[in-house]
């Protein structure tokens, strides 16, 4: 008798910018994953899997000529969407579902530390309801898909979450840990890296809850 699985392939476009708490939730449930470097030459698929999740990156979406691989990780990500894959994006990644789909991604106002920002009243709500706290280490924002569903709304940067058919994109962190944190926030003021690591202290654990929630529904195909 053969156990069948799903194989979850993962996007990482630097060595400072890892799955954290996510590789510990997929890790925890035993699941196949992989991990593709390709910061490192790791080559993009050709074909979408059935669960791909697009992680950060210092870079913008728009540094295909520094980063070659971005316009085959794009077209990737558009046969995901397009085959309606489960797709995870994160920040970059979250970009990257909306520049493959044919939006701009763009430099706005810059968000570092925690935020609080609002859920929509949506089939994310469950993840995402009334106000909440997240991570935010970015500086481009993006236009929203056509067909999108918007999750999650800031004061400072509106498109903080959403749904196209079955991918989810989140404009925060729901996978840093303590030590992540440290190491984006050591070249900022001693001020200012002290209140976040403060403040990361007192709101991680509720960030892992919603990192959970959101591994476990990506892994369910994102049944609402």
């Amino acid at each position: 008798m053969h156990t069948t699985f799903v194989m979850i392939t993962i996007l990482q476009h630097g060595e400072h910018e890892p799955a954290g708490t996510i590789e510990d939730t997929l890790q925890e449930g035993a699941e196949s994953y992989r991990i593709l470097r390709l910061y490192e030459g790791d080559p993009v698929p050709s074909d979408p899997p059935e669960r791909l999740i697009v992680l950060g990156g210092q870079m913008s979406v728009n540094d295909e000529r520094e980063f070659p691989f971005l316009v085959e990780e794009k077209q990737l990500v558009k046969k995901a969407v397009a085959h309606s894959s489960a797709v995870l994006g994160i920040c970059l990644g979250a970009q990257m579902i909306a520049a493959a789909c044919g939006k701009k991604a763009y430099t706005g106002e810059k968000e570092l530390g925690w935020r609080t920002i609002t859920g929509c009243n949506s089939p994310g709500q469950r993840f995402f309801p009334g106000q909440f706290d997240v991570f935010h280490w970015h500086k481009e924002t993006f236009d929203l898909p056509d067909g999108a569903r918007l999750l999650a709304t800031g004061t400072v940067v509106k498109n903080q979450a959403f749904m196209l058919n079955n991918a989810l994109g989140v404009q925060f962190h729901p996978e840093v840990t303590q030590e992540i944190i440290a190491f984006w926030a050591k070249d900022l003021g001693t001020d200012e890296s002290e209140a976040i690591l403060k403040d990361s202290e007192e709101k991680l654990a509720e960030n892992r809850i919603l990192c959970d929630a959101i591994v476990h529904a990506f892994l369910a195909g994102w049944r609402w």
